[in-house]
């Protein structure tokens, strides 16, 4: 009897190590099923069938957002510096529904929150940081709605990063502005070699760069310093280095530009100078001192260098925050003052005087001394559905 009870305690004893061996095996089983269901979802966005379709806004061309509205939007919504959290759900409210509804100075802001969104810091809080980016969506997902009332969907482009790159490239070939400038730098200027060097372009890179800067142009930006460093310049550079101690002359300008384009880039630079631009200045001093994309008029290039002594004061009197980058100035200086020197030595007295009198009449062609201010501002005009 106490041998059968032995014996009957191994064998339950069996059943069970078996049975908890086969329970550990179907919970692995479960887990690593649910793992790969779960890496499914993952990729999914990924693998979605994509519409590569470009669309119209639905929203009124009057109503859409301009290019710094929309960025200015974007940051008074949704803190992506510090916190990654919404600060003014109404605003992104708004935001979101331009977004989604295909404006196109919109669309790459909602991109960037998509992106920063999850690394949000619920300690800022105390720093005006109201919610989530996930949070928001819970609260307010049903004030996304057009104008008609009608609820909104995330257009499909959003699930995919790889589709930003797409979309950019398209909207930049439609001359969408914000998009065209940006895409003109993935052609030129063309980097540094490791002593820092600018390296040369080729003609068809700084064609194609011209091209979308001419369309950021059309679109109300003042990006002509890069579109005249393009035109004149094989490294699409004003500077031949990475220190911006060497200065690129006019008289280095590419051998295949042409004669309307080396006066159209003048004239560019003579816009730029109007603004206070020191390379403006510089390079239509140039211009007449060897009749490049102007007559050659020796006074008119001496009046023109006397006015970059005057921006050179009145950028000192405003602490050289306001016209151009103070650390690329110091070349420009320098190249002015040889070119003064140059001039003084072979213009007489009357012919000074003349030049004298001309840089009364260019003070008051100055619109601006503030050419920073100038160069960042994009102009009014209405956005393209």
């Amino acid at each position: 009897m106490h041998h059968l009870t032995k014996t009957t305690k191994s064998i339950l004893k069996k059943i069970t190590i078996a049975i908890g061996f086969c329970l550990i095996i179907g919970i692995v089983y479960f887990y690593f099923d649910n793992s790969l269901n779960l890496d499914d979802n993952l990729v999914q966005p990924e693998t979605t069938i994509m519409d590569y379709t470009i669309y119209p806004s639905t929203i009124p061309e009057n109503e859409l957002l301009r290019i710094d509205e929309a960025k200015k939007l974007y940051r008074y919504a949704f803190d992506d510096q510090v916190f990654y959290g919404v600060v003014d759900p109404d605003s992104l409210v708004k935001f979101i529904k331009h977004a989604w509804q295909w404006d196109k100075n919109a669309m790459p802001y909602y991109y960037d929150l998509l992106h920063w969104k999850d690394l949000y810091d619920g300690g800022g809080k105390e720093d005006g940081i109201m919610m989530s980016f996930d949070e928001f969506m819970r609260k307010y997902r049903d004030q996304l709605v057009d104008n008609a009332g009608n609820r909104l969907v995330e257009p499909k482009v959003f699930r995919s990063i790889k589709m930003r790159g797409y979309l950019w490239n398209k909207f930049a070939d439609l001359k969408y502005p914000y998009f065209a400038y940006r895409k003109s730098g993935h052609y030129a200027p063309c980097g540094f070699d490791e002593k820092g060097i600018a390296r040369l372009c080729k003609d068809e890179q700084l064609e194609k760069s011209i091209e979308y800067l001419n369309y950021a142009i059309e679109g109300g930006y003042h990006c002509y310093e890069g579109l005249i460093a393009r035109m004149l310049f094989q490294q699409g550079r004003h500077y031949k280095n990475q220190q911006y101690k060497q200065l690129n002359k006019l008289t280095e300008y590419r051998k295949t530009l042409k004669s309307e384009d080396l006066k159209l880039s003048i004239d560019y630079a003579q816009l730029m100078a109007e603004h206070s631009s020191i390379i403006g200045i510089l390079r239509v001093t140039e211009a007449y001192l060897y009749g490049l994309g102007r007559e050659h008029d020796i006074v008119k290039a001496y009046a023109w260098s006397l006015l970059s002594d005057y921006a050179k004061q009145k950028i000192e009197e405003q602490g050289n925050n306001l016209a151009w980058h103070a650390y690329q100035l110091p070349p420009v200086w320098e190249y002015n003052k040889q070119i003064q020197t140059r001039l003084e030595k072979v213009l007489n007295s009357a012919q000074q005087q003349a030049a004298l009198n001309y840089l009364t009449e260019l003070k008051t062609k100055i619109v601006s001394w503030n050419y920073n201010r100038w160069r960042d501002q994009i102009d009014d005009f209405h956005p393209k559905p």
